[in-house]
């Protein structure tokens, strides 16, 4: 394994925490070898530097306090390489205590409230333009935008 390869590794693990897909796209994009890669990345995770369930766990937690829906935060994972089983196992611990309803009405709420002067059926498509981009459920949302006046 080269030195520089772990450098590189390493500096990009420094900027933030990234996933195992993600960290070996970087290093492909500098032109290491795929055998420095996987040596590196194989090392990195027996020392416990590179893990895609810590990983995951973190980015859902991220994302929820930003906050966003389940549907975009799995899309951004699946984007970065994580393997969907991973991934639906930190969904299922994390949805437990999280309520994505609650989150959708206080987010349009403010929302309604940001769009004083607008046709009230603009305003209803806006805010449920909103909260779909924010990747909450279809379903969630045309149920918020019914409590919404």
């Amino acid at each position: 394994m080269s030195k520089s390869v772990k450098a590189a590794a390493l500096r990009f693990l420094k900027i933030r925490p990234r996933s195992i897909g993600e960290l070996k796209e970087k290093l492909v994009l500098k032109g290491f070898s795929s055998m420095d890669i996987e040596t590196t990345v194989s090392d990195l995770m027996a020392s416990g530097s590179l893990d895609d369930r810590a990983f995951t766990k973190s980015w859902i937690n991220y994302r929820l306090a930003r906050p966003f829906g389940f549907r975009r935060i799995i899309q951004e994972l699946k984007a970065k390489g994580i393997d969907p089983e991973i991934i639906d196992q930190a969904v299922a611990q994390i949805k437990g205590s999280y309520d994505p309803q609650a989150v959708a009405l206080e987010l349009a709420r403010r929302r309604w409230q940001r769009l004083p002067d607008i046709d009230p059926a603009k305003k209803k498509k806006r805010v449920l333009d909103f909260l779909l981009r924010r990747g909450f459920e279809v379903d969630i949302v045309i149920s918020v935008l019914k409590k919404l006046k």
